[in-house]
């Protein structure tokens, strides 16, 4: 299945072939992949994250579907 996967802020190096930025890039997973798959499989820092599936707060443990958007972010703070 194909989703698309963006990530931000410090984390958009962890984009694959060095390709940081916001642009969302697709990946192609197994059926039932969960979100904590891609955070392995991208090597994601262990640190607290904020997480979206199509705009909609999601676990690591959600199973994604052909055409999901994920989204992962690092936690914000300021004012």
């Amino acid at each position: 299945m194909r989703v698309d996967v963006a990530l931000f802020a410090h984390l958009t190096p962890f984009q694959p072939d060095g390709e940081g930025g916001r642009h969302a890039r697709t990946f192609d997973l197994a059926e039932g992949a969960t979100i904590a798959d891609v955070i392995v499989a991208l090597e994601l820092p262990d640190e607290p994250r904020v997480i979206f599936v199509n705009s909609r707060h999601a676990a690591e443990e959600q199973a994604l579907s052909e055409g999901d958007r994920l989204a992962i972010f690092p936690p914000v703070a300021g004012g």
